[in-house]
């Protein structure tokens, strides 16, 4: 078991009635038997106890990574091409594993099939598990970054609000990408949302690419999180809002479903390094992410 000890919790703003839709497939708690049964978000905060928190939230879903293989009920290890201007990224199922009480991501060079070809990992829950408001936490540890990064992140679960397809609304309520942390910085990371779709023109977000973290990389772990309401979006780290968007415009209000990628890149001004500069990985080595846990709440009925 590992070992989860909360501190001290935030006031909640008085939205409860309207957070209790939770949207999941296929439509049961898909909890972790492993995760604490006393567990709860994960905020500092002076004035709110554990118990009070514990009246306040419930567990909607979680993973443990307790296992040696990963759970299929409720993930899926993605199987991609994404082609960027100097190198292409694979994804795989050797990429994602289970033991040892996480899961990992691996990046690794892909010498079989061309000299500018690399391995990162990707799993996600789509159409496996969903949902509208709450709060969701991973507690992870982020691959110093040099040339590549780990993310957290979660996509709307059904529709095609973030394509070219969709007619373009100005606001994120069908969906967005909520980026809870991108590690792609060596003393920050980034986190944000995007709406409309990528294209110039429709393409509109938000966020905040510094934040800074003290030992972001040489701490084992950090739990990241988001607390999502009608009304607002709150992110955290290590249990303290870095950062809380209340814009109306920008606030999603459909089901969207978690993701855990890696990627990698050479030239770049989104990440620190470059990979193909990275002699670890030139020669032949294995860099990893993990995850230790994912929970995610929803409010009780009051």
């Amino acid at each position: 078991m590992k070992c989860f000890i909360p501190l001290m919790l935030s006031v909640f703003t008085g939205l409860i009635h309207a957070q209790n839709c939770i949207a999941q497939k296929p439509g049961k708690k898909m909890v972790d038997t492993q995760t604490p049964r006393d567990a709860v978000p994960f905020v500092q905060h002076d004035s709110i106890s554990k118990n009070d928190l514990q009246k306040t939230w419930e567990l909607d879903f979680s993973d443990e990574f307790n296992d040696n293989k990963i759970d299929t009920r409720k993930w899926t290890i993605e199987h991609s091409t994404k082609k960027r201007v100097d190198i292409t990224l694979f994804a795989d199922e050797r990429q994602v594993e289970e033991k040892d009480g996480q899961i990992y991501i691996y990046y690794r060079k892909a010498p079989e099939k061309n000299d500018s070809a690399y391995y990162a990992g990707r799993f996600n829950s789509k159409g496996k598990y969903a949902n509208t408001y709450g709060f969701s936490e991973a507690r992870m540890h982020l691959v110093k970054p040099n040339g590549y990064q780990t993310a957290f992140w979660m996509m709307p679960d059904s529709g095609v609000s973030m394509t070219n397809a969709d007619t373009h609304d100005g606001t994120a309520n069908d969906g967005a990408e909520i980026d809870i942390v991108e590690g792609n910085r060596l003393k920050s990371y980034s986190l944000g949302l995007h709406w409309d779709g990528y294209a110039k023109g429709t393409h509109k977000g938000t966020g905040s690419g510094k934040n800074k973290i003290p030992n972001l990389h040489d701490v084992e772990y950090h739990v990241f999180g988001l607390e999502w309401a009608p009304t607002f979006l709150k992110y955290y780290c290590d249990g303290k809002v870095i950062k809380e968007i209340t814009d109306s415009k920008a606030i999603p209000q459909v089901a969207e479903f978690i993701i855990f990628s890696g990627s990698c890149w050479g030239i770049s001004d989104w990440v620190d390094g470059d990979v193909r500069k990275n002699d670890f990985i030139q020669q032949g080595g294995i860099e990893k992410g993990y995850i230790d846990y994912v929970r995610v709440y929803k409010l009780r009925e009051q």
